[in-house]
């Protein structure tokens, strides 16, 4: 396990927070489940790559479209991405996915995670409302 997995796992511990692990040959995994208002239940993985160079943090397919719809909710995302700078949200298999992905050189914060996390969480909740009417 890299370094910043190992060092966000003692953060964990240390804040008495229990999270869905799952180790791979080339990278950790943690999987943090939420119900959100208005969006439903959600399952947000932070993929810990084992160079520490990044943190990937992603909500796939957290809200199914039918594809007749696909073309709205291009224009929305491509509305949405021109608003915010930090979190990217796509379009895959007919379902929005959201993501942030943080670089780290050699200065990795449990913290600024735990906020990227939060802001995940935030933009889905703050956006769905949008999209859904985008959809109607």
């Amino acid at each position: 396990m890299a370094q910043n997995a190992t060092a966000f796992e003692e953060y964990l511990k240390g804040q008495q927070i229990t999270l869905e692990k799952n180790a791979h040959e080339d990278n950790t995994l943690y999987v943090i489940h939420e119900n959100l208002e208005a969006v439903g239940p959600v399952s947000l993985m932070a993929l810990f790559n084992d160079s520490d160079r990044y943190v990937t943090l992603i909500c796939y397919k957290y809200f199914a479209f039918p594809p007749e719809k696909k073309p709205a909710l291009l224009e929305m995302i491509n509305t949405l991405n021109a608003e915010y700078t930090m979190v990217k949200f796509v379009e895959t298999g007919n379902a929005l996915s959201i993501q942030v992905v943080v670089p780290f050189h050699d200065n990795f914060s449990s913290e600024v995670i735990v906020d990227m996390i939060a802001l995940i969480f935030r933009a889905m909740q703050e956006e769905h409302p949008r999209v859904v009417k985008a959809l109607q």
